[in-house]
């Protein structure tokens, strides 16, 4: 138990279970892997004293701890204020990408209580960025004989972590591959397509989605501009920079808003000036991480 509380408990009784396996290894294994950063915490712990950060990151990695176990999640480990968790390992998951976007989207609700009570301390407001992916990793005990983690390794652990940053250059909170999209239950989970997204480190592009939340949770609004914010997709492949400048402008009279239409309306105007060469796939570069 006081082993546990280290690392996940599921290890623990991997190890227990199977105490000839701790060698430095792995085996190959397709996981989902999600990353999550708090958004605004550089700014919190500017204004609290250490003994005051740190009980507050202790209630704020309780809380999204006890919802990725809740999901079933493997923690791998916290990076700060960030955490790192997967599924599908040391258990079998068939359901691995969706308990991970669900997991995402219980993490945003608790996240919006605790930000209710840190903003009536004072304290600035908070979000929590999430990037999930489904890809074929290298799982187990990395490291030396000396001492080792339980983790998982490859490009699709690193993608996972540049989904995360993606956030930012769409203002969107939770950002998902088309490999977890294709994992999930569409009819249950509301997303979008963000983009063909060329991330840095990677040359081929990545078509990914912003995960909204619950079908059953999204407004009547969203019902209105979720087929403008479509129609205005759809021109900008094919070129019609005008056409879905004004499609996404309809989508900002009813959400104004909404980060991804209105980075959408700003490549319309450049491209209008400049356009991409014939050639040109629809892919966005990321220049930052």
């Amino acid at each position: 138990q006081t082993f546990g509380r280290f690392i996940s408990s599921a290890v623990v009784n991997e190890i227990l279970k199977h105490p000839d396996a701790l060698k430095p290894g792995g085996e190959k294994k397709e996981l989902t892997v999600m990353f999550t950063d708090l958004a605004g915490f550089t700014t919190i712990s500017e204004k609290l004293a250490p003994e005051q950060l740190t009980e507050l990151m202790n209630e704020y990695l309780d809380e999204m701890t006890r919802i990725l176990f809740a999901y079933g999640g493997t923690l791998d480990k916290y990076i700060g204020d960030a955490i790192m968790g997967f599924w599908n390992h040391p258990t079998a998951q068939p359901d691995h990408a969706q308990r991970a976007v669900e997991c995402a989207i219980s993490m945003q609700r608790k996240l919006a209580e605790l930000r209710q009570k840190w903003l009536s301390q004072g304290l600035p407001k908070v979000e929590v960025r999430a990037g999930i992916n489904t890809a074929v990793c290298m799982v187990g005990f990395i490291g030396s004989d000396i001492q080792m983690n339980f983790t998982c390794l490859g490009d699709g652990v690193n993608l996972a972590s540049r989904l995360e940053g993606a956030n930012k250059a769409y203002n969107t909170l939770m950002m998902i591959s088309d490999t977890v999209h294709a994992g999930i239950d569409k009819k249950l989970i509301s997303t979008r397509f963000l983009d063909f997204l060329a991330v840095k480190g990677k040359n081929k592009p990545v078509e990914v989605y912003e995960v909204r939340g619950y079908r059953r949770s999204e407004s009547e609004l969203w019902s209105k501009a979720e087929p403008l914010y479509q129609e205005g997709i759809k021109l900008y492949l094919n070129r019609n920079w005008q056409e879905a400048e004004a499609a996404f402008f309809r989508v900002l009279e009813l959400m104004p808003d909404d980060g991804p239409s209105k980075v959408y309306i700003d490549r319309c105007v450049h491209f209008k000036q400049e356009p991409p060469p014939q050639d040109w796939d629809g892919r966005f570069i990321l220049k930052s991480k």
